[in-house]
C-alpha cells in the first residue's frame, strides 16, 4: 500500500496523494516556488522605494510648473473678430450701449429678516412659579396692558402683602415728616430731627416704589397664589416659551413681543463688495419698487468667510416675518471713470472678464475690470471701454468660440 501525502504537501494530508517519485518532484518544486515568493519583497524593496521617491518628485515639479504658469499667464488681450452683417444676423448677435455709472445695483445677497435693536420686548415673570395658562399665541396683536398669561407662584401672595405694608409705612413716614416740620416751626423739634424724619419718609417711598415697579405688569389672579402677567408694550407676540404646567424662573421671559412696524434684514457680502457700501445707501428688496436703506456695515471682516455683515431697513410696504429669507440688492457709489454695462455682456475668456465691443469690421474682445455685478448690470472700471461703445449682449457663445479659435 502506498504511503500517504507528506506534511509539506501544499494541499495538506487530506489531498489523498501518494509518495511517488513524481509526487516528490512536484512537492519539491512547490516548496522552491514558495521560498522565491517570500524573498521577492525583500529583494526589490529598495528599488520600489526609489521609484516612489522619483514619482513624488515628478508630481511636485509638475504642480510647481503649473502654479508658475498660472501666476505669469498673460491677461486676455484685445482681438479683432471680423464679422459681416449677414453673419451677425445669422448668429443672433445684438448689442447694448455702455453708459456712465451714476449708481448701480452693485451686489445681490441673501438676507434674513430680523428685529431692529430694542424692538423685541420681553414679558418676564417677577417670581419663580408654574405656567397655568398662556392667554396669547404667536402672531397675536396686543396692546400694552393686555393679559398674556396666568402664573401660579407662592411668592406672589407674600409680595402683594409686602407691597401693602410698604405703602402703609410710606404714608406713615410722610405723615411723621409733615408733623416734624410743624413742630420745628413751633420750636419743639430741632432741624436735625426734622431732616431725619424726611430721610425716613424718602427711604420708605423708594422701598415702596421698587416693589411696585417689580409688580408693575402683574395683576391679581382669580385663584389664591395666581397672578396675571400683562403686556409691557403693544405689538405682535413672537414667542410663548413655557407650556402649561412647566416651571418658570424669576426674571425669565415668558412671552416675547415685537413692538413697532420697522423691520431689518441682515446679509453677508464679500470683502470686495462691502468696501463700496455705505450707511444710508438705498437697498432694493427683490421685486418691490419701494426701497430700503443700509443701517450699518460691519467694520470687521469674518476671517473664515472673508465677508462682512450688512444690516438694512426694509421698506414699510408690508409686515415682514422674522426669520424669512429674501434677496437684497445694494446700490454702490461708482466713483470716477466707472461705467455700466449689462451683466450678460461679460464673459470669461482666457482667465479674464471680457466684453465684445462692436467695431466697423465686427467685434473687438476687450478686457474689463468688474467692480460689482447684479442680475441686471455690472459696474466696471479701466480698460479700453468708453461711454457710448456698443457691446454684444446675445450670440456670446458663438463670439467666444470664434475668439478662442474653436
Amino acid at each position: 500500500m502506498a504511503a500517504k501525502c507528506r506534511p509539506q504537501c501544499p494541499t495538506g494530508p487530506a489531498c489523498g496523494c501518494v509518495s511517488t517519485p513524481l509526487a516528490n518532484a512536484i512537492h519539491s518544486q512547490v516548496n522552491v516556488s514558495k521560498a522565491n515568493v517570500t524573498t521577492i519583497p525583500a529583494r526589490y524593496e529598495a528599488i520600489v522605494g526609489i521609484l516612489g521617491m522619483m514619482a513624488q518628485n515628478f508630481l511636485r515639479a509638475g504642480i510647481f510648473l503649473l502654479a508658475a504658469w498660472a501666476a505669469h499667464a498673460p491677461a486676455a488681450a484685445q482681438r479683432e473678430i471680423e464679422m459681416s452683417p449677414a453673419s451677425r444676423m445669422a448668429l443672433g448677435v445684438e448689442t447694448a450701449t455702455v453708459a456712465t455709472a451714476t449708481a448701480s445695483e452693485g451686489v445681490s445677497a441673501p438676507a434674513m429678516v430680523i428685529a431692529p435693536n430694542g424692538a423685541l420686548k420681553a414679558a418676564a415673570s417677577p417670581f419663580d412659579g408654574v405656567m397655568v395658562e398662556a392667554l396669547k399665541t404667536p402672531g397675536s396683536d396686543i396692546k400694552a396692558g393686555d393679559p398674556l398669561a396666568v402664573i401660579y407662584s407662592a411668592s406672589y401672595a407674600d409680595a402683594a402683602s409686602e407691597l401693602e405694608a410698604r405703602r402703609l409705612t410710606m404714608a406713615h413716614m410722610a405723615h411723621l415728616a409733615e408733623r416734624a416740620d410743624e413742630l420745628l416751626k413751633l420750636g419743639l423739634r430741632s432741624e436735625q430731627e426734622a431732616d431725619e424724619a424726611h430721610h425716613d419718609a424718602i427711604s420708605a417711598q423708594l422701598s415702596y416704589e421698587a416693589l411696585q415697579e417689580q409688580l408693575e405688569y402683574v395683576r391679581r389672579g382669580g385663584q389664591p397664589g395666581q397672578f396675571v402677567l400683562t403686556a409691557p408694550a403693544a405689538g405682535i407676540v413672537t414667542h410663548v416659551r413655557p407650556g402649561a404646567g412647566e416651571m418658570i424662573d424669576a426674571g425669565a421671559p415668558v412671552i416675547s413681543i415685537l413692538a413697532g412696524d420697522v423691520f431689518w434684514a441682515r446679509a453677508q457680502v464679500s470683502e470686495r463688495h462691502g468696501a463700496t457700501l455705505k450707511p444710508g445707501a438705498p437697498v432694493t428688496v427683490e421685486n418691490i419698487s419701494a426701497k430700503g436703506r443700509i443701517v450699518s456695515v460691519d467694520p470687521e471682516i469674518d476671517p473664515a468667510t472673508r465677508s462682512l455683515n450688512v444690516v438694512a431697513e426694509l421698506p414699510p410696504v408690508r409686515t415682514w416675518r422674522l426669520g424669512a429669507m429674501l434677496t437684497l440688492s445694494f446700490e454702490t457709489a461708482p466713483g470716477e471713470g466707472a461705467l455700466l454695462v449689462p451683466s450678460k455682456a461679460i464673459v470669461r475668456l482666457g482667465g479674464a472678464d471680457v466684453v465684445f465691443v462692436e467695431t466697423e469690421e465686427g467685434f473687438l474682445t476687450t478686457p474689463v475690470d468688474v467692480v460689482s455685478r447684479s442680475r441686471q448690470d455690472a459696474l466696471i472700471r479701466g480698460g479700453a471701454l468708453v461711454q457710448g461703445d456698443k457691446v454684444a449682449v446675445s450670440g456670446l457663445a458663438a463670439l467666444k468660440n470664434i475668439a478662442s479659435g474653436v
